[in-house]
């Protein structure tokens, strides 16, 4: 709020303006953005010694080229949009669904219940992690295989056991914390995310992901890079977890439809904890690796 105050009394009060306002032509709109980002790099030389200012964009580093159809850089630890691209564009979000399934299952299921894989749940589109038919596993177990390998089987044995419990539709459940978490341009319409109709946007995935912080456990498991559970091994879909470091986990998406999606967690060099999410990515990894480096670079931290 300051800088913008800063920067309307650069316009108001520019020299020739000020001195000559007969003389001299309606200034620009490059001309207002040049004053903007000088009047942002005074703001920044006065309050660098203020940590309650920073981060503090840089813009001697120009913004990303990001091929995403959406994209957000998120600082968790101030509540700042650092990068946003397309940022309320609605659209189809694959196993990025898999997050809110796994907070559904988690607020209505012991992890350490056992739970049979149904013959149905492995008709699924998309099955991923070996289970087999009558198999019995815990629901920590499933939460392991629907997180990491992005199971599109165990998340349908889950939604099975969740409706089993509650009497409740598992779809209805997630929709409920939708409006719950006041999310209106997110909608679920199965628990794996194959369906296009699963839909949101990055700011309101950014909700999501600070809403997950409540199960540890989410996180936990989507930093694990690889784990054997009883004669499964199970491998993370998150290449950049042995890429990067400060990884603190994220959760992979990709659908014929939705592209390529991604959300990471990390912490920067001043350990405050960012979120990047992109949508409708060609190559989601090298996107949002782009994305993490440039932060680094494009902030006073």
């Amino acid at each position: 709020m300051l800088i913008k105050v800063i920067t309307t009394i650069l316009v108001l009060l520019n020299p020739l303006g000020f001195l000559m306002a007969d003389s001299v032509e309606p200034l620009t709109k490059e001309s207002i953005v040049s004053i903007e980002k000088w009047g942002q790099s005074l703001a920044s030389a006065l309050w660098t010694t203020n940590p309650n200012f920073l981060p503090i964009r840089n813009w001697e580093i120009e913004d990303p080229q990001i091929d995403a159809k959406a994209a957000i850089i998120f600082n968790l630890d101030r509540n700042k949009i650092l990068y946003q691209k397309e940022t309320d564009r609605i659209l189809p979000i694959a196993s990025l669904t898999k997050i809110m399934t796994a907070l559904i299952v988690l607020e209505n299921l012991d992890l350490e219940r056992v739970v049979t894989v149904s013959e149905k749940a492995l008709t699924a589109y998309g099955t991923i992690g070996g289970l087999r038919v009558n198999e019995k596993l815990t629901v920590k177990d499933l939460l392991h295989v629907l997180l990491m390998e992005s199971s599109n089987d165990a998340a349908i044995v889950l939604a099975e056991e969740v409706e089993l419990n509650t009497g409740q539709l598992f779809v209805n459940l997630m929709n409920q914390k939708v409006d719950q978490l006041e999310l209106t341009s997110t909608r679920f319409s199965d628990p794996s995310g194959y369906k296009s109709t699963n839909i949101s946007t990055v700011k309101e995935i950014i909700e999501l992901v600070k809403y997950s912080f409540n199960q540890p456990i989410v996180w936990q498991i989507m930093k694990t890079p690889e784990i054997n559970i009883s004669d499964h091994h199970w491998v993370n879909t998150d290449e950049l977890l042995n890429r990067l470091p400060n990884i603190i986990g994220g959760k992979t998406g990709y659908t014929l439809e939705a592209q390529g999606c991604l959300i990471i967690v990390f912490e920067q060099s001043k350990a405050e904890k960012l979120i990047t999410v992109v949508l409708g990515a060609q190559q989601r990894f090298l996107e949002t690796e782009k994305l993490i480096n440039w932060v680094e670079r494009a902030y006073q931290w």
